[in-house]
Formats: structure tokens, sequence, C-alpha cells
């Protein structure tokens, strides 16, 4: 008899079975309501009510089509009629800018049989980011793999084409017609290698030399430049916050995609405008990577140009880092996705958000590093031919680029040694002494960096020179050169060649 108050006490301090469910619905990340037949609500609750600004049952008494404000026949309103029939309903709906996942469901009375309708929507707006986001990436990846290969091949045409050209003008007299439409073609070369490049940068398989440098630095030492690709019409306002840190990237790719955003936001403001240019220290935390894909919580700089243009239409959004997808008519379609094979060549991660009529801001975040900058690189000054003297052997699977090269260099001054694959290379460095070898990365057999390898065991004093229309990972690791690695990129110049063979040779 005792114990009796105490369960008593007990069981009045616990929530009955009707409070505990309406404590887990108030609570739950979703809107659940009840209609009747007129479609008025009799019952709304769910913590999802907080984001429409409203609270548990305030609504009671308002019909559908005066809280959607909608006709008789819209969607929401059709779907609760299809349930009032019997149905059970699924469907998507948008409402102040989210999306929700709907299900309806009969209500039934044992005596009067449907009496109302019981709704669920669960807000999936961040669900279909991240899938949008998961398909934009897997399409821009495939997209990247294509570029790379084309490009590669492409790289070994336009290798062909200007050292034959460049042979060609170097043996004809001055007074020649004909050196005119070399240098045309020359010319026409140059630029396809710049649109090649651009996919290499896309397919992030070109090289780079990434460093330690401040952001800050970098952009006032570039603000000069931009100015002048924005136009006097556009005011360039860059405001730099001074407890930026510092990044690990290539200064010229960085450059190029300042440039390159600089010159989109020129378009976007024909008639004038101002682009500002914005830095500072960000924390990613695991909140803000669950709703970008890809990305890694941690410390970061936070580069963002704002413009004051035209913006970017929502049915361009989705494909603007897609190569030669361009909404304008003039466009290539090759700068944002540069943009965006170079910022994700340096691990970072790259935004945009724009409206049409009311701008666009671009985002970039690099991740942190507490290294010192190290001075920026003095700007590239045009190379002169350079001759030399000895023993080179050629490894290139290529027939065009092969011959053109070995005419190249046979032009230097140099004593030339040819072979088409590796087997071929090994025995010509078994009867020959050899100063440099110059080799492809991929060729049949084994990958170039074996070959330099296989060389340097028989000859330890060679020195090695790498080429290719791309690089991996035998010659570049995670996207950046070895230590004591020399490159050169296809296509290149008589001079280019000149400069990097004397460079290696001279390398201690």
């Amino acid at each position: 008899m005792t114990d009796q108050p105490e369960a008593s006490e007990t069981s009045a301090s616990q929530p009955s079975a009707e409070q505990r469910l309406r404590l887990i619905l108030s609570q739950l990340p979703a809107i659940m309501w009840t209609v009747d037949r007129e479609l008025r609500f009799t019952s709304s609750l769910g913590a999802g009510l907080n984001a429409l600004g409203l609270t548990e049952n305030e609504i009671i008494g308002a019909t559908l089509g005066e809280f959607f404000q909608a006709a008789p026949d819209s969607s929401p309103i059709a779907e609760h009629q299809r349930a009032l029939q019997g149905e059970s309903v699924e469907f998507e709906f948008s409402w102040n800018k989210r999306l929700y996942q709907i299900r309806l469901q009969p209500l039934h009375d044992p005596e009067d049989g449907i009496v109302g309708v019981l709704g669920l929507a669960v807000d999936i707006t961040d669900i279909q980011r991240l899938q949008e986001q998961l398909e934009q990436a897997t399409r821009l990846e495939s997209i990247g793999r294509l570029a790379g290969g084309i490009a590669h091949d492409f790289n070994n045409v336009l290798a062909a084409i200007s050292g034959f050209a460049e042979l060609a003008q170097l043996q004809l007299p001055e007074q020649s017609p004909a050196r005119d439409h070399l240098r045309h073609i020359l010319e026409a070369v140059e630029r396809a290698s710049q649109l090649v490049s651009q996919l290499l940068a896309f397919a992030r398989r070109r090289v780079i030399a990434p460093q330690a440098l401040s952001v800050n630095e970098h952009i006032e030492q570039l603000a000069p430049f931009l100015q002048r690709v924005l136009g006097e019409d556009v005011q360039l306002h860059c405001m730099l916050d001074a407890e930026t840190g510092n990044v690990r990237a290539d200064p010229i790719q960085l450059e190029q995609v300042l440039m390159n955003l600089a010159s989109n936001a020129r378009h976007a403001m024909p008639n004038g405008g101002k682009l500002t240019i914005e830095t500072q220290n960000v924390a990613l935390d695991h909140a803000y990577t669950q709703l970008h894909r890809g990305v890694q919580p941690g410390e970061y700089v936070l580069i963002s140009l704002t413009d004051t243009g035209h913006g970017i239409a929502p049915e361009h959004l989705p494909h603007i880092f897609e190569p030669f997808y361009s909404a304008r008519p003039s466009g290539t379609g090759m700068g944002l996705a540069t943009v965006y094979g170079i910022v994700n060549q340096a691990k970072g991660h790259i935004w945009v958000y724009s409206e049409p009529n009311r701008g666009t801001t671009f985002k970039i975040y690099l991740p942190r590093i507490e290294e010192p900058a190290q001075p920026l690189p003095a700007r590239a000054t045009p190379t002169q031919i350079q001759s030399g003297n000895g023993v080179v052997l050629v490894v290139e699977d290529n027939p065009d680029v092969r011959e053109t090269m070995g005419e190249m260099l046979r032009l230097l001054g140099y004593s030339v040694l040819l072979a088409s694959h590796p087997q071929e290379a090994l025995r010509l460095a078994a009867a020959n002494t050899i100063d440099l070898l110059i080799s492809d990365v991929v060729l049949p057999e084994m990958r170039g960096s074996e070959l330099a390898h296989a060389l340097t065991v028989m000859q330890p004093n060679l020195k090695v020179l790498f080429m290719s229309g791309y690089t991996e990972n035998s010659v570049i690791e995670q996207g950046e050169l070895k230590p004591g690695v020399a490159f050169l990129a296809k296509p290149f110049t008589i001079a280019q060649l000149s400069a990097k063979v004397k460079e290696t040779l001279e390398r201690d």
C-alpha cells in the first residue's frame, strides 16, 4: 500500500503518449498538417514551419487557396483534391525559394468516410543542391578527361606544324613572300596553342610551379593590368584585408584566374560599372562542406570578385564552367572553364552567385598556409635562339614531332640521335655517349620517367628533359613539378627549345 502514492507520483511526472507524440512532431524537421473536406486547415505543426515564418497551428481556419493565394486548379489544391478522392499522393512543390517533397494521405473516419487530408512536407532543397553539384562534378570530370586526351593529341599536331613552319622560315631568304605566309601559320598555331592550354587547365593536366605567395601582394601587383582589361568606364575597387594569409599556388595561373574573371566582368558591364575584389581569411566548417560537395573543412583564403553587371541567367548557371559553353555569341566558352580547372588544381573551391540585372559574385577559396610568402617571379622576357653543342637523344613516338625536333636541334649545333620507342633508345645509349635525353612523358613500352631512370643508370652524367602535350603523375605529383625535373610543353618554338636545352645541360 505504501508504494501506491509513489507510483502515482511517477506516473504524473511522465508525459502521456499523446504529449510525447506532440513533442516529437513539434521538433520534426518537416511540416505536418491536416485539412477538412473544404480544404481548410485544421492543424499545422513541425519545426519546418520556422523556415516559413509560421508558428504551430497559426494557419488553422485558412483555406489552401487563401494560404497559397492560388487558383482552384493549382498544383497543391489539385493534389489535395486527389487525396480527398482516396488516393495516396506524392509530389514536389517549390514555395518561398525552398523545394519540398510532399506526401498526402486521405483521413478516414469509420462512420463518415474520408473527412480530410493529412499532409507531410520535407524540405529537400539542400539535398537537391548536393545532387546538382554531384551531377555537375561528374559531368565536368568526364569532359575533363576527354579534353585532356584531345589536347594531348592536338598539341602533337601543333608541335609538328610549328616546327616545320619555323624550319622553312629559317631557310628562306628575308625577301621571300612565303615568309609572311609562314608567319601567319605560326600565329595561328600560337592561338590554337592558347586554346589547348586552356583545355589542359580545365582538365588539370597542365604543368604548374606553385609557391607560397601573398594573395594581397599578387592582387596589388596585378591591379594596373586588371584595370586595363576592365577599361576606363569600369571602376576597380580592391578591398584587401591586411590580415589575409598566404596560399600555395602558381602565380601565373592565379594571374590567369583573375584576368579571366575581370574579362568576364567587363563583358557583363558593357555600359560601365564597378568590379570589387575582396580578400579575407575564412574558416569553412562541416555545415558548409556538407552543402558543397568535394570541399574539405579548414582554413582558407577567400578571394571574391563582385561586378555590377547584367548577371547570369539561371538556366546558364549550371553550365558556366563547361568548356565551349558560352552565353555570349562571341565567347569561346573557355575562360570560366580555365578558372575552374586552375582553382581545382590548387586544391581550392569556386562558388558563384548571380541574379539577372543584379550582378555576379565569384568566390574563390584557396587553402591557407602558414609558410612565409616567396617573392613573385619576374615577368618573362622574349627568348632568343641559343646555339649549343653536345649529343642529344630524342625519344618521341610521333614521327612528325620527332623529325622536326631533330632538324631544330641540328640547326642549333647539336648532334642528334632519334628513337621512336624506349627499346630503340636503350640500344642507341648502349652504343653512344649521350649528354641529354629529351623524352616524351608517355611512350609505348614504358613511361618516359622509367626510360630516364634506366638510361641514367647506364650513363650517370646524363641530363634529362621531359616534354609532353600534358603531364601525368610519372613526372608530376599531385599537379606539381618534382624538384629537379626539366619540362618543355608542346608545342614549342625553336627559341624555347634552345633555351630549355641549354638550361638543362648547364644544370649541376
